[in-house]
């Protein structure tokens, strides 16, 4: 298995946090230039990590310039391309408490 590193020259010693730090950051950038504001994808986490009980999916999306983490309550497979948008209220802020997520998928915030 190859490993990633934020400072290559310190191939072979392992990783600090702050590299972890930093890689998750750079993913998130990423992310963020390749969606466009209000599209997000399904991520499976079971095995991966816990974020609490009964989350099993999550979605990452784009809004506002940030790429948001919201739980999937909805069952859609991993690697969807979902619209957290409203198609009827485009300028509905879906990170917002209580406010809907959108016509195509539901969830909320951590």
């Amino acid at each position: 298995m190859q490993e990633n590193y934020t400072n290559p020259e310190k191939a072979g010693q392992g990783q600090d946090p702050q590299d972890l730090l930093n890689a998750s950051l750079i993913f998130a950038r990423a992310l963020g230039l390749i969606l466009n504001d209000g599209e997000g994808i399904v991520v499976d986490i079971v095995g991966d990590m816990n974020l609490g009980e009964g989350i099993k999916k999550v979605i990452v999306f784009e809004h506002n310039d940030q790429v948001h983490i919201y739980k999937c309550e909805e069952d859609i497979p991993e690697g969807s391309a979902v619209n957290m948008k409203s198609n009827e209220q485009t300028e509905t802020d879906p990170t917002e408490e209580g406010e809907s997520t959108g016509t195509d998928v539901t969830g909320e915030g951590f």
